[in-house]
């Protein structure tokens, strides 16, 4: 699946073909955004690429493409090495995409007294999230949703499609009104990694949620 939008057709955008909520990454990178990306310099790119780390083309106008797939790839085992070395008690990483900015400020400022191992990192928009995703691995996405039930199917579509084709996302948690937005599963069974739960998103009731979360990764 294609699932980011950018300057030259290679970053995540909300829209597709009548929706303009449904996030796209594209196949290629410029030399520039997989140096940001990796966090590696030009000369370290270049060096990839001559050495077929990295696979590319040029356009007819000399322009380099990465494939972001060989970016990935690059980023997962550098990624697995560092994580391999890293202490067993450091931060879950969390994502959160709401619809709110006033809820955004309030579990912000509530989720700092806490005290559990989790960096949370907030977004209004799947598309950021994505985005944030696509650079570096987080345990949990938790997304809140609101909107009509159609668009809902169809980033729950995404979602699952992401998680099967990256490895830079362990579980999602939904948050909806809906009680069977999957309807091969019961509410709050996992399903490929997506557990749907029909809630509202109060701080009481996440902080209970990441304590368990916690709990169980540490058990």
């Amino acid at each position: 699946m294609n699932d980011i939008e950018s300057p030259v057709k290679s970053s995540a955008t909300m829209s597709a073909a009548n929706d303009k909520s449904e996030p796209q990454i594209s196949e290629f990178l410029t030399s520039s955004q997989a140096a940001k990306r990796l966090g590696l310099s030009m000369a370290t790119i270049q060096k990839l690429v001559d050495n077929n780390v990295l696979q590319a083309w040029k356009t007819f106008g000399g322009h380099r493409r990465i494939s972001l797939a060989s970016v990935l790839a690059y980023q997962t085992t550098n990624t697995t090495s560092q994580q391999a070395s890293a202490p067993s008690n450091r931060p879950y990483q969390i994502s959160m995409v709401i619809e709110s900015p006033e809820l955004i400020k309030r579990l912000s400022k509530e989720s700092a007294q806490w005290q559990l191992p989790l960096k949370i990192s907030f977004f209004e928009s799947l598309t950021e999230a994505l985005l944030e995703l696509l650079n570096q691995k987080h345990d949990l996405l938790i997304m809140q949703m609101t909107t009509p039930r159609k668009q809902q199917e169809k980033i729950l579509e995404i979602l699952q499609k992401f998680m099967g084709s990256r490895h830079t996302l362990a579980h999602t948690l939904i948050v909806t009104p809906e009680t069977d937005l999957l309807p091969t599963s019961k509410v709050g069974e996992h399903s490929g990694g997506i557990q749907v739960v029909n809630n509202d998103l109060s701080p009481l009731w996440l902080s209970a949620y990441l304590a368990g979360f916690v709990a169980q990764r540490r058990s």
